[in-house]
């Protein structure tokens, strides 16, 4: 797996922006129904899956480890004429993706990503298969990053110096649609990271390196993930610029 970074500044100029952002939008998931309509659309049911208010605020009222964007597609007809609600009301959600703060845990690899304060963790990306190849991610993934990497002095979130967060990901080389899907967004990389599992046993090696940023991985095998899963940490080697890579 690659290890990305994303950003908005590599993101402008796409073809035919104007006609896409006409046919779809999106923004953060904010009732339990959507995020029950994004569940589907992704294939992915959370870490508290039991039950799904917990996706957007905990017992305390803290802001959820875990967090849904999703694209709808909307209604051309008329939509001149509407209100951004009002045109969400007669769309419907063609795909979605996830962004995790503090950890997010990768259970089929017995895989758990440690995140700093300023990092969030982008998964679980998916598109209706009748969407893709139509810009609806594209639209996706801006309005995401562009929520989630604003700088903001009073956001007690953000986080190094300016308050820039960083989003990551990790990215198949060998699924080409995804490659492609985030390559006008990826502005650092921290090389990449090869694991496999066999039952019980999951075992973690790194590949290539970068030299802005750098992979931990501690222990590089273990016999019990679920319980002592193999962990990972993303930090900055070179103090890469995010005020540049944040300015679009």
């Amino acid at each position: 797996m690659e290890i990305v970074r994303l950003g908005k500044s590599s993101a402008d100029g796409e073809p035919n922006d104007q006609k896409t952002t006409n046919n779809y939008q999106a923004r953060k998931v904010e009732t339990a129904e959507e995020l029950e309509r994004v569940q589907l659309a992704t294939l992915y049911n959370g870490a508290s899956s039991q039950e799904s208010s917990s996706h957007l605020s905990d017992a305390a009222g803290n802001e959820p480890a875990e967090t849904a964007y999703a694209v709808f597609r909307t209604q051309a007809t008329n939509r001149s004429s509407q209100s951004e609600s009002e045109s969400e009301s007669s769309s419907q959600i063609v795909g979605g993706v996830w962004v995790s703060t503090q950890s997010f845990t990768e259970r089929d690899l017995h895989l758990k990503i440690d995140l700093a304060e300023h990092q969030r963790w982008l998964f679980a990306a998916r598109m209706m298969p009748e969407e893709r190849s139509r810009g609806a991610y594209s639209v996706l993934l801006r309005k995401l990053l562009s929520a989630e990497t604003t700088s903001d002095s009073t956001d007690e979130r953000g986080a190094d110096a300016g308050g820039v967060t960083q989003v990551w990901a990790a990215i198949n080389p060998a699924n080409h649609r995804s490659v492609r899907a985030h390559a006008g967004y990826q502005i650092a990389t921290a090389g990449r990271i090869h694991l496999f599992r066999i039952g019980p046993l999951a075992v973690a090696w790194q590949g290539r390196s970068s030299a802005e940023c750098a992979v931990t991985i501690c222990p590089k095998w273990t016999w019990h993930g679920t319980k002592s899963p193999i962990r990972m940490t993303v930090s900055s080697v070179t103090g890469l610029s995010d005020s540049t890579a944040n300015s679009a």
